[in-house]
């Protein structure tokens, strides 16, 4: 067998030697072509390149593969750079690793984490953190890497896109159940192994009880797609992060030749635009303007003059009758112009005619890659370029006039050196407040700049109105997701017990083969000590009575007992996995909670329990055994007591040196097992029956 295993390893070590020379394309590589007197209607800004196509498909029901190490297709590979051996997974028609790349990993910490731009191998790229990537005097937002990009996977495979991704998450059971399958069978906490139906064997990260599968997708203006799994459910959802926080995520490579470098066309014009203008009327005032097709949308060539002005305050421009969108009504408290959206939805018609509408910052941005000479730029951030292709060849300060390669014709009010037109689209500012995406033509540059609006800086700008068409808006980012399933409250019957000694009648609920009461214990042990519980002053019996140990212990009626530690703990099992059935949305201890009764949060007492904030006691004695001092939910010397909860005693046997309990509150750890004081406490209780 070992010899069998080294003869493997020798033959993939050949076929690696094979493929040394590592794919590289340079900033050099990359063609830069230019079209003398390019028409605008040469290229389209309707048909632009798209990294990704992906469209989400759930799974309402669990597929129940049949899973058996007959389902894994395995194989192995060498790194041929470092010599490292990975083992190799066929799930469906893709090749995976069936590893984490380890590859030149820069986290000394995790040998399994990289950032996006460690991923990408930035060097190659040019992808850096924290700038905006320059080519050709043009800034983008996001890297315009090679698709599919190489990264830093050996040659022969890449980075997987988003659709790489979609395609592993809807063979595997859909984003339902997807982590179930792909998970490993250990190192998840709690009930959040997976079984590893095809060898994927996805362990946790070190972003506690999470994994982020790196993609080569990075979108809506630097957000790197990742495929995340959590300890908390089944799921296989995407998530993004900007590139730059993109880190301490794990790079599953996938078989197939990748490139490394850009993936970058610019087909800029030359000349001044010769091409035709059409006109547009404006039903409101007669008022005609030139208009001129560009790349397939219609701008007007000359800015807005409705109700005969020339620039417009923001109430104005975004008609404010209509929309709503007045300053007064965008603070908050007293700090006039903190941030606070317009809920317009876009496109924004404004002061616009009749099907036209104030272009968004998406839709000036893409009209200024499309300027730029580019195909393939919906992150485009701003170019150089921009301005020159977009300003008038008369009007500016001297030497800083444009080419007007597209008729734009854009023009600076007399004795200025920029003019900033308008978009539809608020944004926050530095400081939080409000303010509008501008586009904005200078001298020397152009782009889109956030600058604030309120009542003393609501000054006026131009308009130019895009006329209505189809796949103006960007397509909405729709990842394969799925949300958590209600927990409804218990419907079913209960059991009825009534304790002899007082006449009281409890309900009781078999939670997984265990009946517990689902009432708290009332009965006043005879000569004993017990108190009235905390969470209900008006009646010492609402929630049952508060029980010190000694008297805990001979409390139940027969036939009934308390729970031992093997019962708490298989109640809490049962609990977290429904609630990991369910979606891992809620917490988990709400399953156990009551409906009602509670100070915040109400539970949905799904499975019967029926907890409710009793609290739990702690008192002191003098030398005669009175009680001297009562304090419910807190210890002596703390000011202030803790929030609504619920404490039960749980049987321990004479060798532990203190009895255990079951505690449930509303904070971020809802259920906990743990010890108790056996002195000067006193919890409420739950009997099982024998």
């Amino acid at each position: 067998m070992k010899k069998d295993f080294l003869c493997v390893l020798s033959l993939l070590a050949v076929l690696s030697a094979c493929h040394e020379n590592t794919l590289s394309l340079n900033l050099d590589d990359v063609s830069s072509c230019s079209a003398s007197n390019l028409s605008s209607s040469s290229r389209s800004l309707l048909n632009r390149n798209s990294s990704s196509s992906w469209t989400p498909v759930g799974n309402s029901e669990d597929p129940g593969f049949a899973c058996s190490e007959s389902t894994k297709k395995l194989g192995l590979f060498i790194d041929s750079r470092d010599g490292h051996v990975y083992r190799t997974v066929t799930i469906g028609n893709q090749v995976w690793m069936a590893e984490n790349l380890v590859y030149k990993n820069y986290n000394h910490e995790d040998p399994y984490a990289y950032s996006w731009i460690e991923a990408i191998d930035s060097v190659a790229t040019g992808c850096h953190s924290g700038e905006l990537f320059v080519y050709d005097g043009i800034a983008f937002g996001n890297c315009p890497i090679a698709r599919p990009a190489q990264g830093l996977c050996p040659d022969g495979w890449h980075l997987p896109t988003a659709d790489d991704l979609q395609a592993l998450v809807d063979f595997a059971g859909g984003p339902k159940y997807a982590g179930k399958y792909l998970k490993s069978t250990m190192g998840w906490e709690g009930v959040g192994n997976g079984v590893d139906c095809f060898g994927f064997d996805l362990m946790p990260s070190t972003k506690d009880g999470f994994v982020e599968i790196l993609s080569s997708d990075v979108r809506s203006y630097g957000d790197v797609i990742t495929l995340v799994m959590s300890k908390y459910n089944a799921h296989a959802e995407f998530s993004t992060s900007m590139k730059e926080y993109a880190f301490g995520n794990v790079v599953r490579c996938i078989q197939g030749e990748g490139k490394k470098g850009l993936d970058l066309q610019i087909h800029r014009a030359e000349n001044t635009y010769t091409g035709t203008f059409d006109s547009l009327i404006d039903a409101r005032d007669g008022h005609v303007y030139k208009t001129v097709d560009i790349g397939g949308w219609v701008w007007m060539a000359e800015n807005l003059a409705y109700g005969s002005k020339e620039t417009y305050t923001y109430e104005e421009m975004i008609d404010a009758p209509v929309t709503g969108c007045y300053l007064d009504s965008l603070i908050w408290g007293d700090d006039y112009g903190m941030w606070n959206s317009c809920s317009a939805e876009l496109p924004i018609q404004g002061i616009c005619p009749d099907g036209w509408h104030v272009p968004s910052s998406y839709e000036w941005n893409v009209l200024s890659a499309f300027v730029n000479g580019l195909d393939n730029a919906d992150d485009f951030a701003k170019g150089a370029f921009t301005g020159q292709m977009l300003k008038s060849t008369s009007g500016w300060p001297s030497g800083k006039n444009g080419l007007d390669a597209y008729g734009f014709g854009a023009k600076p009010a007399n004795g200025e050196d920029e003019v900033r037109f308008w978009s539809s689209t608020d944004s926050p500012t530095k400081w939080d407040w409000f303010g509008n995406i501008y586009m904005v033509i200078g001298a020397d540059s152009a782009g889109l700049e956030v600058y604030e609006i309120n009542r003393y800086n609501n000054s006026g700008y131009p308009v130019r109105c895009l006329k209505d068409g189809e796949n103006q808006q960007p397509s909405p980012y729709i990842y394969s997701s799925v949300g958590c399933d209600k927990p409804t409250p218990y419907s079913g019957a209960y059991g009825l017990v009534t304790d002899e000694r007082d006449g009281n009648v409890y309900r009781t609920v078999n939670i997984d083969g265990t009946v517990w009461f689902v009432d708290n214990l009332k009965y006043d042990v005879p000569g004993g000590l017990t108190f009235c519980n905390c969470g209900d002053t008006t009646s010492c019996d609402a929630w049952g009575r508060l029980y010190p140990w000694t008297e805990a212990k001979v409390a139940c009626p027969a036939g009934w007992r308390l729970p031992i530690l093997e019962e708490a703990q298989h109640l809490v099992a049962f609990t977290r996995q429904t609630h990991y059935d369910l979606g891992g949305c809620n917490y988990d201890g709400d399953l156990l909670r009551a409906t009602e009764g509670w100070k915040y949060e109400q539970g949905n007492n799904m499975l019967g329990f029926g907890a409710v904030p009793a609290g739990l006691k702690y008192f002191e004695l003098d030398g005669f055994s009175t009680v001297t001092e009562e304090y419910c939910n807190k210890w002596p010397w703390e000011v202030n007591g803790g929030g609504g909860r619920a404490s039960f005693w749980l049987y321990s046997d004479t060798l532990k040196r203190r009895p255990d309990a079951l505690f449930l509150d509303e904070s971020s750890k809802p259920i906990d097992l743990s010890s108790a004081s056996d002195v000067k406490t006193a919890y409420s209780i739950r009997c099982v029956k024998e």
